[in-house]
């Protein structure tokens, strides 16, 4: 087998796992390796899937199988695609990029520049069987982590939190398990991914159990999103609200920008009058540049 080094261009995407390349960036590589791989292809979609096999099955490989096919990629003219079979570009002393995390303790690190592996899904390539070629462009890769997971991972975190906590503790871990617990409460605001809603005004004449819908167009930027629900879980003595939960507050899906909302319009059928509110958020992370904080008894 015929071996090569290849020094060779690709696209990247505007940002990690951005899938956009609005700026046409590219990035350059050198890829060792075979100069022919034999890859496998699922035949119900013409993907690629991520086997490889030797130059010998390949010989037979196709006359008995129906599910799968083998094809012969060229590596002077599919060079980044090999590189993601193969891994022709070994990661070891390969330069880094790090970046701060606004919120977070720990910093985003990434190869420099981002390596091919990461920048297409590589069984999302699709093979063109009549035509023998890679249909083009390639498919961006989707990011590791989405802010599902990261909604996800929280809440089973905080749940799990919540079973830890007891008044037994000694005072300096007790305390640092309820900051734990605050620190994942908080984790959707302080990324990003959720409004933060203020109460402006108080009112009065509201009742504990009370639901007000912030409904405004403006916060939504034109898109289909849950209108945010407040339920009163305090008021004082003359119904002004001390205290209320949040729920469909998250925005990273339709809003990642930072923006500020005053006075936002809201829906309430109840008996009292005058609370306002604001909404606020920061600009979303990419949630799989997010490291969460470990739980303090791990």
């Amino acid at each position: 087998m015929t071996n090569i080094t290849k020094e060779f261009r690709y696209k990247i995407a505007d940002d990690m796992y951005s899938q956009t390349n609005v700026n046409n960036q590219e990035a350059v590589a050198t890829y060792t390796g075979p100069e022919v791989i034999h890859a496998i292809v699922d035949a119900s979609t013409n993907t690629l899937t991520s086997a490889t096999i030797t130059e010998e099955q390949f010989e037979t490989y196709n006359d008995s199988n129906d599910e799968f096919y083998a094809i012969e990629v060229n590596c002077n003219d599919d060079t980044a695609i090999c590189t993601m079979l193969n891994g022709g570009i070994p990661r070891e002393g390969l330069p880094t990029v790090t970046e701060d995390v606004p919120g977070s303790d720990l910093p985003f690190t990434r190869y420099d520049p981002v390596l091919p592996l990461d920048t297409y899904e590589l069984e999302d390539i699709e093979y063109n069987r009549s035509a023998q070629t890679f249909v083009k462009p390639l498919p961006w890769k989707a990011p590791t982590t989405t802010w599902s997971d990261l909604i996800r991972y929280r809440n089973n975190t905080l749940y799990a939190a919540d079973r830890t906590l007891s008044d037994d503790m000694p005072d300096a871990l007790y305390t640092q398990v309820a900051d734990f617990k605050q620190y994942l409460r908080d984790l959707p605001v302080t990324f990003g991914g959720s409004w933060n809603v203020i109460l402006a005004t108080a009112g009065t004449g509201y009742s504990v159990n009370d639901r007000i819908l912030i409904n405004d167009p403006v916060f939504k930027t034109g898109q289909s999103a849950p209108d945010i629900l407040i339920t009163i879980t305090e008021v004082s003595d003359a119904g002004a609200i001390t205290g209320f939960t949040k729920s469909n507050a998250e925005a990273h899906s339709y809003h990642t920008d930072a923006a500020t909302y005053s006075n936002v319009f809201t829906m309430y059928s109840g008996a009292g009058t005058g609370a306002t509110f604001n909404l606020s958020k920061v600009a979303t992370v990419p949630a799989f540049k997010i490291t969460p904080k470990d739980h303090p008894l791990e």
